[in-house]
Parts: C-alpha cells; structure tokens; sequence
C-alpha cells in the first residue's frame, strides 16, 4: 500500500476542498450529534418562558435662563454633540442621571404595590405578588433556587419573612431578592445629546409590561417634579405663614383702630388725637407688612409653577402583541452550527491525510 499523502488544510489559507472532502466523506457522522443537539437545544429552548417589552420615550422640559451669547455657545454645542443644558441648568439630577435613580431602592420599594392585571383575567393584584406567585422559570432556574433554600434553611432565624411591611432601609432576604427583580425587569437609557429618556420594562405577560411601563413613567414624573419644586414649596410654605400671620396682626390693628376710633368721636383732648394716631399708624404698618407679604407669597406662586417640570410624551406604552423573546429558533440554530463545527474539527484531527 502506497504511503499516504498529507495536505495542510490551512496552508496560507482555508482549503475549503478539504473541508468539504471532510464532511462529504464522513456526512452520516454528523447524524448523531447533530440530532442530540438539536433535540437538547430545543429542550432548552422550550423552558425558556416567553416574556415582552414595552418602550416609552419621554422629553422633558428645560427652563432656559440664558440667551444671547449662552444661546449662540448651546447651539454651537448642539452641532459638535455637546448638551449645554445639563451645564446650564441649576438642578443637581440631571437627564443623564435617571438610570441610577431607577436602580435605588427608594425608587423601586414602591412599585412593589403597583396594582397591575393579566391579558387574560386570571390574575389582579400587586405587582411583588404577580413577582412571586405568578413567574414562571426554567426547570434550571428551580431547582437551583430549591437548593440554595435547602442550604439557607439551616442558617434562617426561624422568623418569617414579610414581604409587604418594607423598610427600605433594612429589606429582608426576600425583599431584596423582589427588588433585584423589579430592578432587571427595568432599563432606562437617556441620549446624551437630545435627554430623551427611554424606559423599557420587562414582563412575562404583555398587559403587565405594559402597565409598569405607564407606571414608572407617571414615577419618574412625580420624582422629578417633587424634586425640582421642593425649595420653590418650601419657600412657598414659609411665606405663606408669614402671610397669614400678618394678615392677623393687620386685622388686630384694625380693630384696635376701629374700636378707639367709634368709642372717641369729637376729640378735643391732644392726647387723644395723638393716641388715635397712634393705631392709625400701628394699623398702617400692620397692612404694609401684610401687603409686603402678599406680593411676596405672589412672586413663590409664580416660582413654583415656572419650577414645575413638563414632560412631553413621545411614545406611550402599548401593549405589545408579539414577544420579545426568547430567540428559540436562533439558539437552536447556533447550537446546531456549534456543534457541526466542533464534529467537523474532530474529523479532522482523526484524519491521517490532513494536517493543520
């Protein structure tokens, strides 16, 4: 027998002669591990639970104190992809600083007793409740979570754990694990150049996803404007006590005035006169300090309301109708290629005629 002829299958560069000598030559090898995994993957594939997202787009508003040159210097900005709002603007939460707000647990402890339903009816409650009895998981997914509860279980204090009486300060096991899961169920992106901020949320129902979108983004709002008026309502509140309690004193000096003045008619007596000038003028202090006041606690309204934010919706939530994933067909098929390129380097390292 004549002694066999090696050739490089990667001689400069990929002999694709050889490599289809290869698989043409040892095709019914791949029958096998070709079948197990694609049957394996499709297993896997399949416990996978289906899930949906839902997107919503907000822009919020900037008070723009600044023009003329600063106008010039932000639309210049705007061209080389530079937002000067942000340097601009007297808040200390910024656009860009959403998605960790999203991530704290002040934020997320209260989505906890959003009230959220079902596409098909069955369930209507909060949503830690949809969290932790209505998920479904991977058989993977549980039986690594029974494990690890078997382990814990020694190391537990025997007290139960209560998931609605949060502190955010101190959560128990449970609770965090709820949180964690609200926080991965949440993304939040802002474009850098344009503060649009995108809030995605993940479910495994279509009309939850939806709802917790429409949610955070009513939360989001409210924080945001809680925030941004907060000096402006304190200032507002503070003027407006001392508005009222000179409108006490104006009234007291009032009456004091009023009641010397009806009980001394036709004064005479200098003493007298002097005394009644004497309210008169205590009354007209009083009503300059409560005018004062006044426009004061006008000038806080008029603060509070320019300090208030709007948001402009550019995308409300809507429920999806087809689901996110997972890519059931797309993991099969990886599978399937990884596991015909792994039997095809195995050929051909078994194959005496060919070297690398």
């Amino acid at each position: 027998m004549s002694e066999q002829v090696k050739q490089s299958i990667l001689k400069k560069e990929l002999r694709l002669d050889l490599l289809f000598r290869v698989i043409t030559k040892n095709k019914k090898k791949f029958i096998v591990p070709l079948l197990v995994a694609g049957i394996v993957a499709s297993a896997l594939a399949l416990s996978v639970p289906r899930y949906y997202k839902v997107k919503v787009t907000l822009a919020p508003e900037y008070s723009s104190s600044g023009s003329g040159i600063s106008g010039g210097l932000s639309g210049i900005a705007s061209m080389m992809g530079i937002n000067m709002n942000n340097l601009s603007s007297s808040d200390a939460i910024t656009p860009t600083f959403y998605p960790d707000l999203m991530k704290s647990t002040d934020f997320l402890v209260p989505l906890m007793d959003v009230v959220v339903e079902t596409k098909d009816g069955k369930f209507k409650g909060k949503y830690v409740d949809y969290l932790t009895k209505e998920q479904k998981f991977a058989w993977w997914d549980i039986a690594i979570g029974f494990l690890v509860d078997k382990l814990s279980s020694s190391q537990d204090d025997g007290q139960e754990q209560k998931l609605y009486k949060v502190d955010p300060f101190r959560l128990s096991k449970k609770q965090n694990e709820v949180v964690s899961a609200i926080s991965g169920n949440i993304k939040c992106m802002v474009d850098k150049k344009t503060d649009v901020i995108s809030i995605t949320t993940t479910a495994q129902d279509p009309l939850v996803a939806a709802q917790l979108a429409d949610t955070i983004k009513m939360k989001l709002q409210e924080f945001i404007t809680e925030y941004r008026t907060n000096k402006a309502r304190i200032d507002l509140e503070h003027i407006t006590g001392l508005c009222e309690k000179a409108r006490k004193e104006y009234e007291k000096a009032q009456r004091a005035y009023s009641e010397f003045a009806d009980s001394h008619q036709d004064l005479v007596l200098q003493s007298y006169k002097s005394i009644e000038e004497n309210y008169e003028n205590e009354m007209q202090v009083a009503y300059n300090t409560y005018s004062s006041f006044t426009q004061q606690k006008q000038l806080a309204q008029a603060k509070l309301m320019e300090r208030t934010p709007a948001f402009t919706t550019i995308q409300n939530s809507t429920v999806p109708i087809k689901h996110a994933g997972p890519k059931r067909m797309i993991f099969v098929l990886c599978i399937l290629f990884i596991t015909f390129v792994v039997r095809t380097v195995i050929l051909i390292c078994k194959d005496d005629t060919i070297t690398f």
